[in-house]
């Protein structure tokens, strides 16, 4: 699959997503409160979704009420959470005057795997001339998203000579050693190609095909995701060199 920019991924997708939010009445004033209201995973980036809630009382003397998110991301093998940007986020959400609560989503996709998202939630109360009279902050629990791409990798390279001259009848054992299903894919060995419907997560099949017949004792080259269609987990690996499996004479 064709690869791009992590933050670019994020911040694209993440634009898509707009912000939502509600004033309350006095009978459901909201507790002061950060939390994680969904936390979707998938093999696909579009689909890998977080969506944050921020909710805050009126307080006596505060004509409104402001939020901020900001998003906070820890990588595997990572200690510590780095604040990184967003559409959307690090910015102040203002309520109507007056309200008994207020409370803000946020909705962030596209989200760069593996690694674990959080959001840093911001309130400020703030009088009718502008004085911030209270402030308070909380983080949301953490979505934490796992690498759930197929990975193909090629294996073991056996071949026997075709009826036709000239060609032989390659046979590639690839294997799916990723968390998911890999849609159709092209196998190449040589200058010789085969399609390959579908790979279920920790299959293996021998994937027959017919190429001209190498040389024995040169190189020959097989490739898995020849035409990079499938999203893999890791895209290096794809290539296999071997020495020309037909016999000698």
């Amino acid at each position: 699959m064709a690869r791009s920019l992590l933050l670019v991924t994020l911040i694209a997708l993440a634009s898509a997503a707009p912000s939502a939010s509600a004033e309350l009445t006095q009978e459901s004033a909201p507790r002061l409160r950060a939390t994680l209201e969904s936390c979707i995973t998938s093999p696909l980036p579009i689909e890998r979704v977080a969506t944050f809630v921020g909710s805050m009382p009126a307080r006596a003397g505060a004509k409104r009420m402001r939020i901020r998110f900001d998003l906070e991301r820890r990588r595997a093998g990572e200690r510590h959470w780095r604040r990184i940007r967003a559409p959307g986020f690090g910015t102040w959400e203002r309520s109507a005057p007056n309200v008994a609560g207020f409370v803000f989503r946020k909705r962030v996709n596209g989200l760069p795997v593996p690694a674990s998202y959080r959001a840093r939630v911001r309130f400020r109360w703030i009088t009718a001339g502008g004085t911030i009279v209270r402030r308070a902050h909380a983080r949301t629990p953490a979505c934490t998203q796992p690498d759930l791409r197929p990975n193909l990798v090629p294996g073991v390279l056996t071949a026997i000579l075709d009826a036709q001259s000239g060609l032989a009848v390659y046979a590639l054992i690839v294997r799916n050693t990723g968390r998911s299903t890999a849609t159709a894919f092209s196998v190449r060995v040589g200058s010789g190609s085969a399609e390959v419907a579908s790979l279920d997560r920790d299959e293996q099949r021998a994937v027959t095909v017919v190429a001209p017949a190498c040389s024995p004792g040169t190189i020959i080259a097989a490739r898995v995701d020849a035409d990079h269609r499938v999203e893999e987990s890791e895209e290096r690996g794809n290539t296999a060199r071997a020495r020309c499996p037909l016999p000698l004479g």
